[in-house]
């Protein structure tokens, strides 16, 4: 599992799911067995009880948890899901598990309601009730209750729709292996051959003879691997003098004709219609049976995430900071006058390269980008924190131009004030939430002040033109927000 920050719940919530496994216990029939999902404190245990140990990294016991499985038909979890830490423990649970196929798994979400009721708390209880359901288990009740009859009901109600789709399901798949086979070559041919030939005729076909070994795609020798959040983009070269980079998309992890979608229009704004300097060239693009690539320019070895973490202070010179917002509204504004929108602009998504004295700055990564003209909104979400903008994780709709302008407002931010800026002064924990920490940083930047506290945060800066910039990006207005061209027009 690796090293990891031990957080466990707050002392209220475990004493509420200690207290609430040691009350069932004692009132449901034996063929209930109890997990938690943080070490036991209380002295007194159940003996229906697995939980993990309070090792760093907590590991379970795997002859409790078989012995429970034989001797019971309910796993009963308990939890409130705050932690990454329980997320960790719920996903081995469910691993060690996997023999056990008979134990039916139900996550009980125990809630600490407040006298108010506010959006945020509702907000963040459906997130996590977003994430419990992800986890793969066989049922999931929202404030379970500690009536031990109710509970059962609910119980049985659960175990009777699982089973009902259980059976509908196993019903419905009665071909064999070799049906199933042949109905994946089908989709396979569909979604990489017949849509492409029939929607997208600048996608080159399947090079069937195209070479493929741990060194080696193509024409090309592989050298390197970057590190990416997510994929594989690798540092390739065809002579001495000839350095490209390789955008892997395996097609096992694209299955659907929005996936096919994005790789398509990535190939197309890069190799056909966008035209900057400040913005990575696909050069061409090949794919074989099971791997799409997309060749694109080499812009560096470093993206700017990477550079301020090796920088003193965790930042850039005030001037190398402007520099490199400067040219990235170029490119941005450059996009934006063609309606074409990047989406996920972020310091990990611009590459950096020392130039006489000066840094080089070019985005990448267009997988998410998209035409949208000025009256069309976007509904997909797209962005990760710092750099997302607040209406994009608190709002239906939104507009993506304004969007991608808030983002390079924290980029400006994190490169001139230091790595970490924007967190440090909203005030996140690391176990953040997406839309209730959206909400904390459209309150945040409300305030008079705001702009000029988050960017001395980090190292006490100060600076007048950064901070104009900052205040006409960093606008929690949408509507209010200056646009990219008017940025990039602007004298430093």
């Amino acid at each position: 599992m690796g090293t990891m920050e031990v957080r466990l719940p707050s002392a209220s919530s475990q004493a509420t799911i200690e207290r609430y496994v040691t009350h069932m216990t004692s009132q449901l029939p034996a063929h209930f067995a109890f997990a938690t999902l943080v070490p036991w404190r209380s002295p007194q245990r159940p003996s229906r009880l697995a939980s993990p140990d309070s090792g760093s990294e907590g590991h379970w016991d795997t002859e409790r948890i078989a012995s429970l499985a034989s001797e019971c038909t309910s796993l009963l979890v308990p939890c409130t899901f705050e932690t990454r830490y329980e997320k960790s423990m719920m996903k081995t649970l469910m691993e060690q598990l996997e023999p056990h196929r008979d134990l039916c798994v139900f996550l009980l979400q125990l809630l600490e309601v407040p006298r108010e009721l506010s959006r945020e708390y509702v907000q963040t209880v459906m997130a996590r009730h977003d994430a419990l359901l992800a986890v793969g288990a066989d049922g999931v009740l929202l404030d379970p209750g500690d009536n031990p009859d109710e509970l059962r009901q609910k119980l049985d109600i659960e175990r009777s729709w699982f089973e009902a789709t259980e059976r509908r399901a196993h019903s419905m798949i009665v071909f064999d292996d070799d049906n199933f086979q042949r109905m994946l070559d089908y989709h396979h041919k569909l979604l990489w051959e017949a849509v492409p030939k029939a929607l997208m005729p600048d996608f080159d076909p399947i090079d069937r003879n195209l070479v493929e070994t741990a060194n080696r795609v193509g024409d090309y020798e592989l050298t390197n691997r970057f590190n990416t959040r997510s994929g594989t983009v690798l540092l390739a070269k065809r002579s001495e003098s000839e350095r490209v980079v390789l955008k892997v998309y395996d097609k096992s992890d694209r299955v659907s004709a929005a996936d096919l979608e994005c790789i398509h229009r990535e190939l197309c704004f890069l190799r056909d219609m966008l035209r900057h300097p400040h913005i990575v060239r696909c050069c061409n693009m090949c794919h074989s049976f099971s791997r799409v690539y997309l060749t694109l320019e080499f812009g560096g070895m470093q993206n700017l995430h990477e550079r301020l973490m090796n920088q003193p202070g965790y930042r850039l010179d005030l001037e190398d900071a402007m520099d490199c917002a400067m040219q990235i509204a170029g490119a941005l504004a450059y996009c934006h006058s063609r309606d074409v929108v990047h989406r996920q602009v972020s310091l990990e998504h611009i590459i950096v390269e020392d130039q006489s004295e000066t840094l080089f700055c070019r985005m990448v990564d267009f997988y998410q980008a998209a035409l949208r003209p000025e009256s069309t909104p976007s509904t997909t979400l797209c962005g990760d924190l710092p750099c997302i903008a607040p209406e994009v994780a608190l709002d239906e709709s939104y507009f993506a131009k304004p969007a991608d302008c808030w983002s390079l407002g924290v980029v400006l931010l994190e490169a001139a004030g230091g790595l970490g800026s924007m967190r440090q002064a909203v005030g996140w924990p690391e176990e953040a939430e997406l839309t209730p920490t959206a909400r904390r940083i459209k309150n945040f930047f409300s305030r008079e002040g705001s702009h000029a506290r988050a960017l001395a945060v980090v190292g006490g800066v100060r600076s007048e033109p950064v901070l104009a910039k900052l205040s006409a990006l960093l606008e929690p207005r949408p509507t209010a927000r200056a646009a990219m061209d008017a940025i990039a027009q602007s004298s430093a």
